[in-house]
């Protein structure tokens, strides 16, 4: 379904074509999560292809991923990354419809090109990278810049690292008169601990921040607003109006990622445990809990079911509409305040995801994988329909070859 902006009953069409914006966050999340290895990379190459598929004929991403890694002499290490997205579907634009609870979705359809470069230099106990990273849409273009480092201690038993990232996005919708900006700077240090033979546990802490145009351009929030005609005196009448959102132009984020990793010989497996905490300065707090078990099966077979719960509370910002709020986006500043977005990612909310994957290895040089989840997210606000929120499964396939 095609909808309109509006900030006035006078400018009601601003766009006749809606998609959501793609992964706002993923490159610096990739700076994150790619972070510190304590083990030499391997020279390999891998690739992956990919299919997340939302119910009901919502949003599908197909995406290819290619990895390669070479060590390129004692000291130094190479690692290349890309990735290529084609999103379609529909998702929804925020507004709530004439009725108040119409889910009113938007048709898109969008393609995404990313590449990560890292390059690892290793000085004894001291392993230190440094990353780059692209990625361009329709409407968006990112690069971003990493550098941590990894010491190893205590026989190599203990690793300790750090590092920062900065990303600069740059944010220009066909509408929008001008490029808007936004800037995150993260930085984190982590401790990696070997506890036994068959125990190694870690602990990771983060802290970042935005800053720039952090509103989602194709999210919108509806208002029925009371008009008094001036043909019909004592006449008074409601229009449904949608307005863009508006959100702070600052985000701090908090995150404590810990892992505990556990071999059982005798079972010929392993146990995989994280937890992760999440806050900021909008009001949200997450809290997520993952497990997986890792199954040798005979010599060449390895089976891994997995599960993951995540737990969000709702921003102070987030809103189903403003209908019966004070709030009057006619005189709102634009990323000044008051703030309001309807964005269902923003409400409280509570996510289930199970899955299996099989890896088969040929031989001692090539191994496929083949894995498939599903993803469960209900809101908890009491107010915002279920049917904003979107189940998918996901489908990956596999391979890797090392040289």
């Amino acid at each position: 379904m095609m909808i309109s902006f509006s900030s006035n009953p006078s400018n009601f069409v601003r766009k006749t074509e809606l998609k959501r914006h793609l992964l706002v966050a993923a490159l610096s999340a990739y700076l994150y999560l790619a972070g510190p290895r304590s083990l030499q990379a391997e020279d390999h190459i891998s690739g992956k292809w990919q299919d997340y598929q939302e119910d009901d004929g919502r949003v599908r991403v197909l995406s290819k991923y290619l990895s390669v890694e070479k060590r390129l002499n004692e000291s130094l290490g190479l690692r290349l990354h890309a990735v290529h997205d084609a999103i379609s579907g529909a998702t929804p634009t925020g507004s709530s419809g004439d009725s108040g609870d119409e889910v009113i979705m938007a048709e898109i359809t969008d393609v995404r090109d990313a590449g990560v470069i890292d390059i690892d230099w290793t000085n004894g106990i001291h392993k230190t990278s440094f990353q780059y990273a692209h990625s361009k849409e329709t409407d968006f273009l990112s690069k971003g810049y990493a550098i941590y480092n990894t010491s190893e201690f205590s026989k190599r038993n203990t690793g300790l690292s750090y590092g920062v990232s900065y990303v600069d996005d740059e944010i220009n919708p066909s509408f929008f008169t001008r490029t808007e900006n936004r800037r995150s700077f993260d930085a984190y240090v982590g401790i990696n601990q070997i506890i036994d033979a068959n125990t190694v546990a870690s602990l990771n802490l983060s802290y970042g921040t935005f800053e720039g145009f952090l509103s989602d351009p194709y999210k919108v929030i509806k208002k029925d607003v009371l008009f008094t005609s001036e043909i019909i005196p004592d006449l008074t009448f409601t229009l449904p109006l949608i307005f863009a959102e508006n959100r702070p132009t600052e985000r701090v984020r908090r995150i404590a990622f810990g892992n505990v990793k556990r071999f059982f010989p005798e079972l010929r497996g392993s146990l995989d445990v994280d937890y992760r905490f999440f806050d900021d300065n909008w009001g949200v707090e997450s809290h997520t809990f993952d497990i997986e078990w890792y199954q040798r099966i005979g010599e060449r077979i390895i089976v891994r079911p997995s599960y993951r719960i995540y737990q969000q509370n709702g921003s102070d910002f987030y809103f189903r509409d403003l209908t019966g709020t004070n709030i009057d986006p006619d005189v709102a500043t634009p990323q000044a305040g008051p703030f309001y977005s309807a964005d269902y990612r923003l409400a409280k909310l509570h996510t289930e995801t199970y899955g299996l994957k099989v890896v088969y290895k040929m031989n001692d040089v090539i191994e496929f994988d083949l894995s498939w989840e599903r993803y469960d997210m209900s809101g908890e606000d009491l107010n915002t329909p279920n049917e904003v929120f979107p189940d998918a499964d996901v489908l990956t396939i596999g391979g890797l070859w090392w040289f």
